[in-house]
């Protein structure tokens, strides 16, 4: 062999070797396995369980043979990743699992559809979450994000997920995922989207979800990459333990019942169990009013409520990018003027679904603490004269008990009290300037005194005054005046501020934080509790 052909023979052999040196094998957590192994197909074969499910004998032995054929013609590994073409059979484990903590991570492309079957049985569903929802097919609604359990039956929890968590596309996405009996439980880029909901038998419904079966990637519709796949065994023991610690949820009396046209105008209703009409707790869930959904910190207040016989109603409404839209102005007055109307919605139906109208109490955390302060503070928007009977009712409140709430909307306020303060100018519309390296907040302090009327409408510390009902503030560290904190935006600064205010006027302000004196509620529903059922 020539120098110069042994030099190209060696460079083709190191060209070959590039691909095993940059594709790292996977390396689990302690106690997971990997089940893919960045290599190959090994432990893993094709099947897409709809095609075979009504085929018996020779033919269903066909079809299965053909499926497991071509699956090498559609996945295949890359850089240590499983990739699919968007079509095929389905990746399938050739072991079968029964209660397990299954980790992922998956990047997909636009329009695509996949999802992960348990036990055999679909999916943990995920979506293109860019869709438009559409009208005509009310019970598909991609634009919730990825995560949901879709093929359990409509208008039950889990079925979509909890909050929008899907990262843009090019990115990683990040899947845990608890399956103990035939409950779920998910995560998504660490978000809990479906917490503990029942996985129904797709296959027959009538059946509970078999007790192991096959790990399964779904390919629909555009490329899909997974990669870190690990699997962890639940032991008896531990599934009994985690499943006494989360009693399951109850699905709503009401189901996404509409208070307005618009598709995020909808709520939950939950029916506590009286001969005697019950109080209401009013929830509206936190997220900056750009994320989150009903049940984000409804979790552990619903069951208590309901075993107090306090019924509870969810409120979902539009977004600030939504409300803008609609040409809503400020932005802020889209989410919270949804939930006045959604208030006096549920005050329409006080005698239908069995609520004392005269014992309402809201709560929520963060901007879902503020919109319940915005309501309690605000005066009543009755209109009496008003041909719409929703518009005659009342959005006063009994009492408001919130979590990490903004108490303010004035930008000089926040600065004043936690000099780091970066929450807020988005709620009027406020975005910034990059040229200018100004950040929203930057932009909503310069423009403070272009927007006083708006402050003074929509700001929960402007609106206090004496005939206000009392509210419970709670928050998860204590005070620093006049300090930066560590998270500007939920501090409790704004509580000490509001108390201080509250008490000046003459309305009843409780404040709780680690280290606060004088408590006396210590949480949010010993306060709900003791003030909508009078105990």
């Amino acid at each position: 062999m020539s120098r110069v052909a042994a030099r190209c023979f060696a460079l083709f052999v190191f060209l070959q070797l590039i691909p095993l040196a940059t594709a790292a094998e996977p390396k689990p957590p302690e106690g997971f396995r990997a089940i893919f192994n960045g290599t190959d197909l090994s432990g893993w074969h094709g099947l897409n369980p709809h095609q075979v499910v009504k085929l018996t004998g020779e033919k269903k032995e066909a079809k299965l043979a053909e499926q497991q054929r071509e699956f090498g013609n559609h996945w295949r590994v890359e850089n240590g990743e499983l990739v699919n073409d968007g079509h095929g059979a389905y990746a399938t484990t050739d072991q079968e699992f029964g209660d397990i903590e299954l980790l992922l991570e998956y990047k997909t492309v636009p329009s695509a559809d996949s999802g992960i079957y348990l036990r055999g049985t679909p999916q943990v569903q995920i979506w293109d979450a860019n869709q438009v929802f559409d009208a005509k097919r009310p019970t598909r609604r991609p634009h919730l994000g990825s995560g949901g359990l879709f093929n359990n039956n409509p208008n039950t929890l889990g079925r979509d997920p909890m909050v929008k968590a899907d990262r843009p596309f090019g990115q990683w996405n990040q899947f845990k995922i608890r399956q103990i009996g035939d409950r779920t439980w998910v995560w998504l880029n660490n978000r809990l989207v479906v917490d503990g909901t029942v996985m129904e038998n797709y296959w027959d419904r009538a059946l509970p979800l078999p007790s192991t079966g096959p790990i399964m990637l779904q390919t629909h519709g555009g490329e899909i990459r997974w990669r870190n796949i690990f699997v962890r065994e639940i032991n008896e023991q531990e599934a009994e333990r985690y499943l006494a610690s989360r009693p399951l949820l109850p699905n709503p009396t009401e189901f996404d019942v509409a208070y307005g046209p618009h598709h995020k105008q909808k709520l939950h209703f939950w029916k506590a169990q009286s001969d005697a009409p019950t109080p209401l707790l009013f929830f509206i869930h936190g997220g900056g009013w750009m994320a989150g959904g009903r049940m984000s910190g409804l979790v552990n207040l619903l069951p208590e409520m309901l075993d107090a016989g306090i019924s509870v109603v969810s409120v979902e409404y539009r977004f600030i990018p939504e409300a803008t839209v609609d040409g809503v102005v400020p932005p802020v007055k889209g989410p919270l003027h949804d939930a006045a109307r959604a208030l006096q919605f549920v005050r329409s139906k006080a005698d239908q679904w069995n609520i004392d109208p005269n014992r309402i109490g809201a709560s929520g955390g963060s901007a879902g603490a503020c919109s319940s302060l915005w309501l309690a503070f605000h005066g009543d928007m009755a209109d009496p004269s008003s041909d719409d009977p929703i518009a005659r009712q009342s959005t006063r409140l009994t009492c408001a008990a919130v979590r990490g709430a903004q108490t303010t909307l004035d930008p000089l306020q926040m600065k004043t009290w936690t000099p780091n303060s970066r929450y807020g100018g988005h709620a009027f519309g406020f975005t910034g300037d990059a040229e200018k390296k100004l950040s929203q907040f930057d932009e909503f302090l310069a423009q403070r005194d272009s927007i006083l009327p708006w402050i003074a409408e929509y700001s929960p510390y402007a609106l206090v005054s004496d005939d206000d009902p009392p509210v419970h503030l709670l928050y998860s560290g204590p005070p620093a005046m006049g300090k930066p904190a560590k998270d500007p935006t939920h501090t409790a600064n704004f509580g000490v501020q509001l108390q201080q205010h509250c008490r000046n006027v003459g309305v009843e302000c409780e404040l709780v934080y680690p280290g606060a004196e004088n408590v006396r509620h210590e949480t949010t529903s010993d306060y709900l509790i003791w003030k909508l059922k009078g105990e």
